[in-house]
């Protein structure tokens, strides 16, 4: 059954939440204090993995890319993907001289993010935010495998009749698989998946993806190094593109893909001034960094649309995005715990909305309302914007074109 078969692919691994929280933030504090509360178009994936949450794909193509890196060769994700990253993580486990378990566990976590040198353990953050959309995990959206993960991840298996290992393995995984299908979130339709001869894609190397990222890079995108691999940075790249562009939002470069990146037809700003400043295309979903040196564009997750009960509330709120002139009024170099999630390096613009960083962002508008881009993105934007940044946000929200009443700030 093609869905058993796509949880599997990532058994060894983790999953990501499609809907983390924003942040809320009052404009104005006392002694410097600020109070910190919670606040498309279609996807195509791997045959392997249809009919899977789009959050379990998107980390699994972070894990292939990580073990990649490290020099482990997982090739595409496809029938044998399965048993050719759990030997490789077994291979990892071993030559870390840790337990060969072929599961996420917190040592493995930890020799993982330092083998790699990620600022941020984004699979961990996966982990974590999946656990508190389920309501299992309150704690920091850190990367930190830590005892409150543990502690999650054992309630996770002790409510689906699992051994409480604390570790992600297979059964656990599909567990909270199906844990999200009952939370019914937002999953695109699915075009048909191209020819695997006619594309790039995820894992990919060589000459073919050198020259893509460069193409990328001279037209203001950020597909990470120029190193012929084609990993999660790449991927999410082409995703922006492919927004940009008006076609199907897969992240992979396929023919029609290949003839926009050599005549790109897409509206870029809509203004080159002031700079810094940052405009949000809520129809394309992506962000337009305005800087002196010239415009960077980024693959953002802006709000749902659809309604939502806070932790702790009773009212149903509306996951929106304000549109309009704003300016960044507050800026967070680290992460910012809300009941809804935590926020990573978050630049408020308006009360408590935020442009900030998530470990999963959804090639549709998918957040309580904030700004979502990737955490690698975030990195690189955050000293680029400076507190006064003007930021402007257009197009048609799911939720309706005027603000909701039931829409309050981060929510």
């Amino acid at each position: 059954m093609r869905r058993s078969r796509g949880v599997l692919v990532v058994s060894v691994l983790v999953f990501g939440a499609a809907l983390t929280g924003c942040g809320q933030s009052s404009k104005s504090s006392a002694g410097g204090s600020t109070t910190t509360t919670a606040s498309s178009t279609g996807t195509t994936v791997p045959a392997l993995l249809m009919n899977v949450p789009q959050p379990v794909v998107d980390v699994a193509y972070l894990l292939q890319d990580e073990l990649t890196k490290l020099g482990y060769n997982v090739g595409q994700i496809d029938d044998g993907f399965t048993a050719r990253v759990t030997d490789a993580l077994k291979q990892f486990q071993q030559s870390k001289g840790l337990p060969v378990n072929g599961a996420m566990d917190q040592a493995t976590a930890v020799a993982l993010r330092t083998a790699t040198g990620r600022k941020q353990a984004t699979i961990v953050r996966a982990i974590q935010s999946v656990l508190t959309e389920l309501g299992l995990y309150s704690g920091l959206i850190d990367g930190d495998y830590g005892p409150a993960t543990i502690a999650a991840v054992q309630q996770l298996q002790r409510e689906n009749r699992l051994p409480p290992t604390g570790k992600v393995d297979a059964a656990t995984l599909v567990a909270s698989v199906e844990a999200w299908r009952k939370q019914k979130l937002p999953t695109p339709p699915q075009p048909p998946i191209p020819p695997l001869s006619t594309v790039l894609n995820v894992g990919d190397s060589g000459p073919d993806v050198v020259m893509l990222q460069q193409q990328l890079t001279s037209l203001g995108y950020r597909p990470g190094d120029t190193d012929g691999h084609f990993g999660a940075a790449t991927s999410s790249a082409v995703t922006a593109f492919e927004k940009h562009e008006g076609l199907p939002r897969d992240g992979v470069v396929g023919p029609e893909v290949q003839e926009h990146l050599k005549h790109p037809t897409g509206a870029g700003p809509k203004s080159m001034s002031p700079t810094p400043h940052v405009e949000v295309d809520l129809d394309r979903q992506i962000a337009f960094v305005v800087l002196a040196s010239g415009v960077t564009i980024l693959d953002v997750s802006t709000g749902s649309g659809q309604t939502y009960v806070a932790p702790g509330t009773t009212v149903k709120q509306v996951a929106y995005t304000p549109t309009g002139t704003f300016s960044v009024y507050r800026r967070e170099g680290t992460l910012v715990r809300a009941p809804l999630g935590t926020l990573y390096m978050p630049l408020y613009f308006n009360e408590g909305w935020a442009i900030h960083g998530e470990p999963i962002v959804p090639p549709y508008p998918g957040s309580h309302g904030c700004v979502r881009t990737h955490d690698w993105d975030q990195d690189w934007l955050f000293p680029q914007i400076p507190l006064n940044t003007q930021v402007v946000i257009y197009g048609h929200n799911p939720g309706g074109n005027n603000q909701p009443n039931t829409s309050t700030a981060g929510y």
